[in-house]
Parts: structure tokens; sequence; C-alpha cells
């Protein structure tokens, strides 16, 4: 593993562990939420979902919604965030720094969680990096990706708008999907990404024009006795495949530009 970029162009990391279903969650909620508070997260809300729920009445297929509650305990920045529901940790991070500490700290309140609710299995452990790609003044964005998730555009004249690119490779025993989005104006996220209040970097915040996003995510499915040391050991795993999909989707022009000082 090479030495990390100096100025790396990702904005939102997203780190989760699914389990066993907690019907009694709220009873833990105290002794969590204590545990989280010393560990450097102290701001707690609830935040509720509504999901679409089938049912089936008088032999027709009905739509219920259900309300679905997370509870989210942040540090005091709003740069990292642990959101759990009843079946899943997931840690989100504006200020990403190292895979190491990243890692750590998501695998530190899982213990704790774990300690509190003595977690029976996994059934899903995933990794997901966003990366914003805006060339620097004087450099178009085709300097910054490999040519196969360039597009169209190019080839069809007139002035590009929008540009969507998706592979679905299964690498080993994990699942990657990779999408590259080519876009006009300023800094978004995935429909599916809630960022919920934590706060970009200026950084990204401020770069308005032509730039492409990278969503990049990983996984390993299926179920197996709960094992922290099993979750550390696929988190790894993802990482690298994702890693190798980043290094394959952007250019060394790129990677020389966000290791200048």
């Amino acid at each position: 593993m090479g030495a990390p970029l100096k100025n790396p162009p990702v904005y939102f990391t997203v780190s989760q562990v699914r389990f066993n279903p907690l019907l009694k969650l709220t009873d833990f909620l105290p002794s969590i939420q204590e545990g989280l508070r010393n560990a450097g997260f102290p701001a707690f809300t609830v935040h509720t979902t509504i999901a679409i729920q089938l049912a089936v009445k008088d032999g027709q297929t009905i739509p219920q919604p259900v309300p679905h509650e997370q509870y989210l305990f942040a540090n005091v920045e709003q740069t990292h965030c642990f959101v759990l529901s009843s079946d899943s940790l997931t840690f989100q991070s504006t200020d990403y720094g190292t895979y190491e500490r990243f890692s750590e700290v998501f695998l530190e309140g899982l213990a704790l969680v774990h300690k509190e609710v003595a977690l029976a299995f996994t059934d899903r452990v995933g990794l997901r990096y966003l990366d914003h790609v805006f060339p620097k003044e004087g450099d178009s964005l085709a300097l910054y990706l490999a040519s196969g998730v360039q597009g169209l555009s190019a080839q069809l004249g007139g002035q590009p708008v929008h540009s969507y690119s998706e592979a679905l490779n299964a690498v080993g025993n994990v699942m990657l999907r990779a999408r590259v989005v080519i876009q006009n104006g300023g800094l978004g996220f995935p429909p599916d990404i809630l960022p919920q209040g934590m706060a970009v970097q200026q950084r990204f915040q401020q770069a308005q024009g032509r730039h492409a996003i990278l969503d990049t995510d990983g996984s390993v499915e299926g179920r197996a006795l709960f094992s922290l040391d099993a979750v550390r050991q696929h988190l790894h795993s993802i990482h690298e495949v994702i890693e190798a999909a980043f290094k394959a989707t952007v250019t060394e022009h790129a990677l020389e530009v966000w290791n200048e000082a």
C-alpha cells in the first residue's frame, strides 16, 4: 500500500456492518450513547425515515409506510458520525484521514455495540468512497480520468451535460460496484446517501464547474458468526479492491496533482 496522497479527492466515506435484528435496541441505547460519548461522539440525535412495506389485504398488494429510526452519534466538528439502527452500524466521515485510522475508529464503535448487545452474526460488511475529481486551473477533466470512464460526450458534439458509467465486478469474495458521474456544477451526493448535516471540507464545497464523482462501493456478503477480527479482515480486503479500482479509474497525472504540497 502506497503512502497517502497529500490532497486526496475523497470527500465522503462510509463503512457498515449489517447484523442480526435488535428488537430491543432502545433498551441498550443509554449504555451505547455513554460509551460513544466518552469515545468522542457526544452529539446525539434521532432520525426517522419512512420505508415502504408491501402487505397483502383482500388479495391485493398494498404499500404501507413503516417508520424506521436511526440513532446518530457525531463528534463536535460534525465530521465523523456513527449511525445505529436495529440491524446495522454505519460510520460516516467527511474527514477521512487514513484507512488505518478510519477503520480502527469504526471497529472500536462496533466493539462497543457488541459489548452491550452481544451481536450474534453479521450479514454484510461494506466500505464505500466518494471522490470529487475537479481539475486544477488550466487542466481538462480528461487529463484525470481513464478513457474507459469518460463516456461518449466528446464524440457526440455539442455541449456535454451529463455522463454516467457503472461496472459491477466480483473480485474474490468482494462485490465491487464502481460508478463514475461526470457533470457540471457543484459537489453533490448520490440519492441513497444522506450526509445529515455533516460538515464537508471547504475545498470541495467551493469547486464549481465540470467535474466527476467516483462512487466506489465494495462489500462482502453472507451470514457468519459475529467476529470483530473477521470484520477487520473483510474491511481490509474490500479496501484493497477499492484502492485498485480507484487507481484504474484515474490517471498518473491526477495522482501527481493530488500529491502536490
